[in-house]
C-alpha cells in the first residue's frame, strides 16, 4: 500500500487548523480498515487536490470530502456513502470551517462517489472525489479486490475461486463507451487510465498480478486480519 498521509501537498490553501482537525480525529477513524485504511484515503485527497488546483476549486472543500468519503463504513457497507454523508452533517467541529452551505456540498461530495454510480455527482466536487477514488494502478486494485473477497465470500476457499468473481465484477464497471468512468474526463486521469485499461483488460495478465498479491496476503497473515480484525468490509 503506497501512500503515507505525510506525503499529502502542503498546500498554504488548506486551511492549517482543518488539516490539523482532519489529521488528529478523521485519519485515525480508518485505522481498522484495510481496503479504505489511510493508505487509500491519501490516495483520495493528492488526487481530490490535483483536481481542485486544476480546476481552480476550493482545497478546502475537496480535502475534507476526500478525507471523509468512507467513514460510513463503520456503519453500513452497502450504503456507507450515505452513512458518510450524515456523519459529516453531524461533525460540529467541521461546522467551524464551512457554512452550512458548504457542509451540504462537502456531505454531497461524500455520498456520491462511488464508482458503481450510474448518474453524474450533483457538484463538481462529487465528481472531483468520485474519480479521485478509482484505483488506476493494478497492483493496488489487486490487494483491495482479493481482500474484500476474501472477507465477503468466505465460502470460496483458492484463488482460482475467487479472481474470476473480482475479474467479472471489475468488468462491470465498463461503461458503453468502453472504459471506467471519469466524471471529469480530466486529461491526467485519462492517460492513467490508458494504462491501466491495459493492463487490466490483458485478463492473463492482470490474474498473474491478482495471484500474487493473494499467495502474500495468504503468507503474511493479513488473510486472517481481514477476517478477524479489519472492519471496512
Amino acid at each position: 500500500m503506497p501512500t503515507k498521509y505525510e506525503n499529502i501537498p502542503q498546500l498554504s490553501e488548506i486551511n492549517h487548523d482543518l488539516r490539523a482537525y482532519v489529521e488528529t480525529n478523521i485519519f485515525p477513524c480508518y485505522a481498522r480498515f484495510f481496503s479504505h485504511g489511510i493508505e487509500h484515503i491519501c490516495h483520495v485527497i493528492c488526487n481530490s487536490l490535483m483536481l481542485a488546483e486544476y480546476y481552480h476549486k476550493d482545497f478546502d472543500i475537496a480535502y475534507t470530502a476526500a478525507a471523509c468519503h468512507d467513514l460510513g463504513l463503520k456503519v453500513n457497507r452497502a450504503h456507507h456513502e450515505k452513512a458518510s454523508g450524515e456523519i459529516i452533517a453531524a461533525d460540529k467541529n467541521l461546522a467551524k470551517f464551512f457554512s452550512p452551505t458548504e457542509i451540504v456540498v462537502v456531505r454531497e461530495a461524500a455520498e456520491d462517489h462511488r464508482g458503481s454510480r450510474k448518474v453524474p455527482p450533483r457538484s463538481f466536487y462529487g465528481r472531483i472525489v468520485s474519480d479521485s477514488d478509482r484505483d488506476f494502478e493494478l497492483e493496488t486494485l489487486a490487494w483491495r479486490m482479493m481482500a474484500t473477497s476474501v472477507k465477503n465470500y468466505p465460502d470460496l476457499t483458492t484463488f482460482e475461486e475467487h479472481f474470476p468473481r473480482c475479474y467479472e465484477y471489475m468488468s462491470g464497471r465498463i461503461t458503453q463507451n468502453g472504459h471506467f468512468n471519469l466524471w471529469t474526463n480530466n486529461p491526467i486521469l485519462i492517460d492513467r487510465r490508458e494504462q491501466f485499461e491495459r493492463e487490466f483488460l490483458d485478463r492473463e495478465h492482470c490474474r498473474q498480478v491478482c495471484e500474487k498479491a493473494y499467495d502474500h496476503m495468504s503468507k503474511d497473515g493479513t488473510f486472517e486480519k481481514i477476517l478477524n480484525y479489519y472492519g471496512d468490509f
